[in-house]
């Protein structure tokens, strides 16, 4: 691996990006391959617009031009053209300064004839050629009369910057959280779920959900499924816990979340780190799966120095909708390594079709969000997790997804599986 200080020879003042339909790879090439004070110039076509605005907004303190295709982008006359000319239009007064394409994106029209515009343009001196390698997690520089230099890619894209790379900035009153609340007592619920109940006997998790929908529901919801405001549920003073299964009892106890009379109290749960009592509730509804989660992650993430960010619960705002009680779509938990993202769904469902549906959305809004680079996994509590990895491997031809199941959500087993798949995951050598 290349010091910065080699790197730096590779950098240029004229960078061509083409543009595909995720902007995170030319993102990312922009911040490793552009000098100091160079310009950036964004070749699209019509139907990547909006993915080139989304750069440009994100890269404000960059110079930076676009190049519009419009609907010629595999017209290989056309697109050789415009690049070979804007080309020699910049050398001819820049003609001591280097110039680069990565063609990560775009067309495979774009990239052939863009590659060959620079070619054959004259007064360009040894024009640098890059793209992403998404498999090896590698910028791959060619090389004139010599094999392609591959440099492992340590740029740091945070989860918001790369949310708004897509114009899917969250919402300001729910902000993603990094602090797993009462992680301890999460484990326990997790416990307590997965014991071993008598037969004929509904599980922990079945008894729970039960009295969730019958008692905690029915006093905090309104006639739609949302949450009452917190005007609302400041007025609940206690929930009877008739029904609830006692282990989930001696839990809520140990933790102080019950009032004299031994009935839920919202408020005190609510102080032991919750930002409001609805989200008490949506811990108790089951989002204590993704408390467990992130907190066993932040845990691991000792071991691996490049996981610079973790966080949970992302409700992403939709401009369609004004009623704010709607999310264009919800994310679970996401860490970044470097600036690659990860991604898990978690659910307490145990039924195969439920955890199948979370996998599948969570694996479509990862690669949306990531690209080819993002990593997937769910966690769940279906018994027979590679069935369900099996099944959607079979759909999306994605080899990378990982399934926890009920049998591997113990914390150091849990904690063992996912750092070997984090590791498998690891750029290569």
């Amino acid at each position: 691996m290349m010091n910065t200080s080699e790197l730096d020879k590779y950098k240029v003042d004229h960078l061509f990006l083409l543009i595909g339909e995720n902007p995170l790879p030319n993102y990312v090439a922009t911040r490793m391959l552009l000098k100091d004070g160079g310009t950036v110039y964004l070749v699209h076509s019509t139907d990547t617009a909006s993915q080139a605005d989304c750069i440009k907004r994100r890269l404000a303190s960059i110079t930076i031009q676009t190049i519009s295709l419009g609907n010629k982008e595999a017209n290989s006359n056309f697109i050789w053209n415009t690049i070979k000319n804007k080309v020699e239009d910049i050398a001819k007064t820049n003609p001591e300064q280097k110039f680069g394409l990565n063609y990560t994106g775009g067309t495979k029209a774009m990239s052939v004839h863009s590659y060959r515009a620079f070619l054959d343009a004259s007064g360009v001196n040894a024009p640098l050629f890059s793209y992403l390698d998404a498999r090896s997690l590698k910028m791959v520089i060619d090389r004139e009369d010599n094999s392609p230099q591959s440099e492992p890619i340590k740029e740091k894209v945070k989860l918001e910057e790369l949310f708004k790379l897509h114009d899917l900035p969250w919402k300001e009153n729910k902000k993603p959280s990094d602090r797993p609340v009462l992680p301890d007592a999460a484990k326990e619920f997790l416990d307590a779920y997965l014991s071993v109940t008598p037969k004929n006997t509904d599980s922990i998790g079945e008894q729970w959900w039960k009295w969730c929908k019958e008692m905690l529901h029915l006093k905090t919801k309104d006639k739609y499924g949302f949450w009452h405001d917190e005007t609302e549920l400041l007025k609940v003073k206690g929930i009877s816990l008739d029904g609830a299964p006692e282990k989930i009892k001696q839990v809520l106890q140990k933790y102080q979340m019950l009032n004299f009379n031994n009935e839920l109290c919202l408020q005190a749960s609510k102080d032991k780190g919750f930002s409001s009592l609805s989200d008490v509730c949506s811990w108790l509804s089951g989002i204590w799966l993704e408390h467990y989660v992130l907190h066993q992650i932040q845990n691991i993430s000792e071991q691996f120095p490049d996981i610079h960010e973790s966080a949970m619960s992302f409700h992403i705002d939709d401009p369609d909708n004004t009623d704010d009680k709607y999310d264009r779509f919800e994310f679970d938990v996401a860490f970044m390594r470097d600036y690659q993202l990860f991604a898990l769904s978690c659910t307490t469902a145990h039924d195969k079709a439920t955890c199948k549906q979370k996998l599948f959305e969570a694996h479509l809004r990862a690669k949306q969000l990531g690209g080819d680079e993002a990593r997937v996994a769910l966690v769940c509590l279906y018994n027979n997790p590679d069935r369900i990895k099996r099944d959607l491997e079979a759909t999306v031809r994605d080899k990378k997804i990982a399934v926890f199941g009920c049998n591997d959500l113990k914390s150091k087993k849990f904690a063992k599986k996912m750092t070997q798949w984090i590791r498998e995951n690891s750029p290569q050598n």
